[in-house]
């Protein structure tokens, strides 16, 4: 069984500094997996494969968990997994202390947590154009997205399987319940935006919830995911570590790719996401859309353990990888002298290079007239620059688009 590397392995040490509440209640959970309380169960991958090979068996708390990778798609997924009843169970008794390491909900995470939400409403105008309308949010903790909602003017509701959580929103006058999809379905209430804030991941069966979610989203409704990133870590989320980013709650682990294949599946059709991820979708037609492949989601890992954690390493990679995928004379390298000679250094082929610009000389809008006056107009503008790289992308992005050149950034994909 290929596991990433030694330190993947089950040796129940953790990989952070827990609290004694945390331990406390990784102790409890543990005991009752041994204990047969809570009970596992086996599954396949959503491509329908059994052919699944184990690449680590704890998570970063030192939890006792086998997570797979399908040989035939590449999508990662914990395997087994809790039953429906011991995983409900879970989140309402181990959940909050373990994952969250407070004994109660606190109104100092409440603000933070609606500081975020303010990224999702701005996301879902942008990508989706919803300036209002009916807004429910599954997996809402304490509300703290629906009060940012219901304050941009959306009428806006949450639902979550934690009491304490569900308790401390409603006491701030939010329209909460303690309940799941299912259930909450039977009230027969459609919505405009439903939003999966960090929560699909979490899902035992994304086949039943997002069949639940279509039934329960207006015809032109949009819906919102984020979910941990695998490729973000080249962007530094988790320290670049992937043991960081596992988690026993965890049950799926997504690449943009493997996201929207999925969400393809069961009939929703992909307007924007990205590595981050953040995404929108609308329903669509079932699709058979091909994930990453195992090779493919395998070297990356091996990457990211000989880079260590060293973000410049990561992203100089992530750039030469895009780079070469390319042909001969489609990418053009937009950037700081200095980053543009390490990207270049690293590409064993630069024939697919057909020129470059200094980010300090030239402006997106020369470099995209530049392009225009092109005979031959490059397929790829790659964009590093470190010090300004999310203003001269988001201009960039206007500049460019429907003209055919795809844009990547070494550095962010927050657009």
């Amino acid at each position: 069984m290929p596991l990433i590397s030694k330190r993947f392995a089950n040796d129940g040490e953790p990989i952070l500094e827990l609290s004694e509440l945390q331990k406390k209640y990784i102790s409890i959970f543990n005991e009752k997996c041994r204990s047969g309380e809570y009970k596992f169960r086996k599954r396949s991958c959503e491509c329908g494969s059994d052919d699944l090979d184990v690449i680590a068996q704890k998570d970063r708390y030192g939890i006792p968990m086998d997570t797979v990778i399908c040989r035939n798609c590449g999508l990662i997924m914990t395997n087994p997994l809790l039953d429906d009843k011991s995983n409900n169970a879970f989140y309402d008794n181990e959940y909050p202390f373990i994952y969250r390491a407070e004994e109660v909900p606190s109104e100092e995470m409440f603000l933070d947590g609606k500081k975020n939400a303010e990224f999702i409403i701005s996301f879902i105008r942008k990508h989706d154009g919803k300036e209002s309308g009916s807004v429910l949010e599954i997996g809402c903790a304490d509300g703290r997205n629906v009060a940012a909602f219901a304050e941009a003017g959306y009428d806006a509701c949450g639902i979550d399987l934690s009491h304490r959580y569900v308790e401390f929103g409603k006491g701030k006058g939010l329209n909460l319940f303690c309940t799941d999809a299912a259930s909450f379905e039977k009230e027969g209430k459609k919505f405009d935006i439903i939003v999966l804030n960090h929560v699909l991941e979490h899902f035992t069966d994304i086949g039943r919830e997002i069949n639940i979610i279509d039934r329960m989203l207006n015809p032109e409704g949009c819906l919102f995911i984020s979910v941990p990133g695998v490729k973000a870590l080249t962007f530094g989320t988790y320290a670049a570590d992937f043991l960081r980013l596992l988690q026993n709650a965890h049950i799926y682990n997504f690449t943009k790719t493997s996201l929207c294949s999925v969400m393809g599946r069961y009939g929703f059709e992909c307007i924007f996401a990205n590595e981050m991820i953040s995404s929108v979708f609308r329903k669509g037609s079932p699709t058979d859309q091909k994930n990453d492949s195992y090779d493919d989601i395998m070297k990356y890992f091996r990457r990211l353990e000989e880079a260590g954690g060293n973000l410049r390493i990561l992203l100089i990679s992530r750039a030469v990888e895009k780079i070469s995928s390319y042909n001969k004379g489609e990418v053009l390298l937009y950037g700081t002298a200095k980053e543009l000679d390490a990207i270049v250094q690293g590409v064993s082929d630069v024939s697919s290079i057909m020129g470059f610009f200094y980010s300090d000389i030239k402006s997106p809008k020369e470099v995209v007239d530049y392009i225009m006056r092109l005979g031959k107009k490059p397929k790829c503008l790659v964009v590093a620059d470190i010090r300004q790289n999310n203003n001269i992308f988001a201009g960039l992005s206007e500049l460019i688009k429907g003209k055919e050149v795809e844009l990547f950034s070494v550095y962010s994909e927050q657009f």
